[in-house]
């Protein structure tokens, strides 16, 4: 006869012995990202959030009413002017939708369309007559979490979506035959696309410094990185300062990469950048990893960095690489130095030529 077990006050019960999950017991139904789970991590996100302050009004409006006025006034300080804003709105779902928001008009209508295909000099002349807001990209991309996949997974939810490409043949009556269909229709393209103009950029970066010859043609290498090849932003988009003043490593590179393929420049107006990216070029003589820099300078190159420069500091580089060439004795420095070297040099050449053209004035 077993005795009546005795429950004493303040005595912990016996534990539960262990059993491995079988099929009859019940499991919680994870729901897909578009069913509400964004909805179900919003409430769990605020939960765990502790703060002594109570919360303001705004702050306990619906994710639905706070993500439109986000979206609506593209003022990102916003985010910034609260912690308890900043904490609910930080997951990586709503981190897509705020590229997809900022960057929407203007994949609306170009992308899919290479710049050949849809060349049109009247038109692409006009800064103004492509889609989109530079401030709100630029504010979008300068923030640290910003990085290519998260672009990409953007671009996919935005042609996943919409189903179809840009509208430019819609909007624009481009002269000449029709616009051939575009090269990318489907999502599970965008991250291949992309891949493949990564890596014919990258390769030929590395067989830079395959060869025994300390004095490599750049201009081949060089040829490799199209000068825009899409329009995947607008060309006003300011570029981040930390893609401009360093450390750089490969997902930096890649992230000017998409710059450059986007079809981005630096305005020639803001003239004190020549400050920051002098920075910069400081951070790329100095790495070790010698395709990186050279990858990173000729990106810089392309974004039209080297031609804010003043004129003395070019010449005051050129010395100086000149000395590095002269005196290295490490083989991929030389040849590093000396595609720095051909590069401002050619910069150098096409500022003078352009001098003398200006002062010679129009022919009559």
């Amino acid at each position: 006869m077993k005795l009546t077990p005795v429950k004493v006050k303040g005595k912990a019960g016996q534990k539960k012995t262990w059993r491995p999950p079988g099929p009859l017991r019940p499991v919680k139904r994870q729901r897909d990202e578009d069913d509400g789970a964004d909805d179900s991590n919003d409430r769990s996100r605020r939960k765990a959030f502790k703060s002594k302050h109570p919360a303001a009004p705004i702050e306990e409006l619906p994710t639905e009413i706070l993500e439109r006025i986000i979206f609506m006034c593209r003022n990102l300080n916003f985010l910034r002017s609260s912690l308890r804003l900043g904490y609910r709105f930080s997951s990586p779902s709503f981190l897509v939708e705020l590229v997809r928001a900022a960057f929407a008009p203007t994949w609306d209508m170009w992308y899919g369309h290479t710049r050949d295909e849809a060349i049109h000099h009247d038109y692409l002349s006009h800064h103004t007559a492509i889609q989109g807001d530079p401030e709100f990209q630029g504010a979008v991309l300068a923030c640290p979490w910003a990085s290519v996949s998260l672009i990409l997974d953007a671009q996919q939810r935005w042609c996943r979506r919409s189903g179809r490409p840009g509208r430019l043949a819609e909007r624009v009556r481009l002269p000449g035959p029709p616009l051939p269909p575009p090269s990318a229709l489907s999502p599970a393209d965008v991250v291949p696309r992309f891949e493949k103009d990564w890596e014919a950029f990258k390769t030929p970066c590395r067989g830079f410094f395959s060869s025994a010859d300390p004095y490599p043609d750049i201009l081949l290498t060089r040829a490799h990185l199209e000068d825009g090849k899409y329009i995947e932003l607008h060309p006003l988009t300011p570029v981040p300062q930390r893609l401009l003043t360093g450390p750089f490593d490969w997902e930096a590179a890649r992230l000017l990469f998409w710059y450059v393929r986007g079809g981005a420049r630096l305005p020639r107006e803001h003239t004190w950048t020549w400050e920051l990216t002098r920075r910069g070029y400081g951070h790329i003589v100095a790495l070790d990893d010698k395709p990186l820099a050279l990858a990173v300078f000729l990106l810089l190159d392309k974004l039209c960095v080297f031609d804010h420069w003043p004129e003395f500091l070019v010449g005051q580089e050129l010395d100086e690489v000149a000395r590095r060439v002269e005196s290295s004795e490490d083989l991929s420095d030389r040849q590093l130095g000396w595609g720095i070297y051909e590069v401002l040099e050619s910069q150098t050449s096409s500022r003078r030529a352009k001098e003398t053209i200006d002062k010679r004035g129009p022919r009559t």
